[in-house]
């Protein structure tokens, strides 16, 4: 008897409290919106909230050479491992000085390493410039003014833009997966930085504008590819001028060099003995050696800049 009326009295209660809820369950619901809203908000705003300038450099050189797998936080641990590894190594036998230098420029080297690819991949890139911007116009067009439909098909059918067209692919990714103006003007600002030229600043700004707003942007594009043509032509003619610099700094200066130890030989009757203790064997002829040593490696490092720069206009 006592159990069958606690029976009866929980099952009143869980009644009442039944009741209750769907009394308040309209109450409930808004406060769990105002609250998903809050936390929406919030998420918003930390998005919104920009990273340190190291944290964002770290994660935009990430991203565009090293394909986003690592973060900016696990990159910097890794070099703090490298550094700390190379120290406790180097302090064995090393003086303190020496040890710390030694740290520092092996833990450098991860980031010299992606710098060095970000670099080739911005050059590579670049001079693909030509060849994307006219399909894309021609997609563009051809979508009727479709920005995505226009990327979509630029990444799967255009041939001759290995390096840019993973840049679009990343681009089309993101600009998919959002409609916030702010998220959209990341994402092409990203695109922007692994190129890293005026066009592809331009194409990025036309590409956000058209995502965007819906602005038509063919002939501001259009304008991007006839500027792109004048450039070729003046890129052209500089590597043509440049490259006959470049044969004669790498083949006129050791060329010269062995006709003057042969006149030496020859002509004036030196020893060739004689001529490798002079060269090498003296403070003055050593500086010398060393002087032409340096000029032409620094000639030859100038000259490879200036004909493998980024193609830009």
């Amino acid at each position: 008897m006592y159990l069958h009326t606690s029976f009866l009295t929980l099952l009143f209660y869980l009644l009442m409290a039944a009741g209750l809820l769907l009394l308040l369950l309209p109450d409930l619901k808004a406060l769990q919106s105002r609250l998903r809203m809050r936390r929406r908000l919030i998420w918003r705003r930390k998005e919104r909230e920009e990273d340190s300038f190291l944290s964002e450099h770290l994660r935009l050189v990430l991203q565009t050479a090293g394909g986003g797998i690592l973060t900016p936080g696990s990159f910097l641990l890794l070099s703090a491992l490298l550094f700390l590894i190379i120290f406790l190594v180097g302090i064995q036998s090393l003086t303190l000085g020496m040890t710390l230098l030694s740290a520092l420029l092996v833990a450098a080297l991860p980031y010299l390493l992606l710098r060095i690819r970000l670099e080739n991949l911005r050059r590579r890139s670049s001079h693909e410039g030509e060849s994307l911007v006219a399909e894309f116009l021609r997609q563009y067009r051809i979508t009727g003014l479709n920005i995505y439909e226009t990327l979509e098909r630029v990444v799967n059918t255009a041939s001759g833009i290995r390096i840019s067209r993973r840049f679009l692919f990343r681009l089309l990714l993101e600009l998919r997966d959002t409609g916030d103006p702010f998220r959209i003007r990341m994402a092409t600002d990203n695109f922007a930085y692994g190129i890293n030229t005026n066009w592809g600043r331009m194409l990025a700004h036309n590409i956000r504008m058209a995502a965007e707003k819906g602005t038509n942007v063919s002939l501001a594009v259009e304008d991007i590819l006839i500027q792109l043509r004048e450039a070729r032509v003046l890129s052209e003619e500089r590597r043509r001028m440049n490259s006959e610099a470049a044969r004669m700094t790498l083949f006129l200066v050791p060329a010269m060099y062995g006709v003057t130890i042969l006149l030496a030989i020859r002509y004036l009757e030196l020893p060739f003995s004689s001529f490798l203790k002079n060269q090498f064997y003296t403070p003055e002829g050593l500086t010398f050696f060393l002087m032409i040593l340096f000029l032409f490696i620094g000639n030859t490092a100038l000259m490879s800049v200036i004909n493998n720069q980024r193609f830009d206009y």
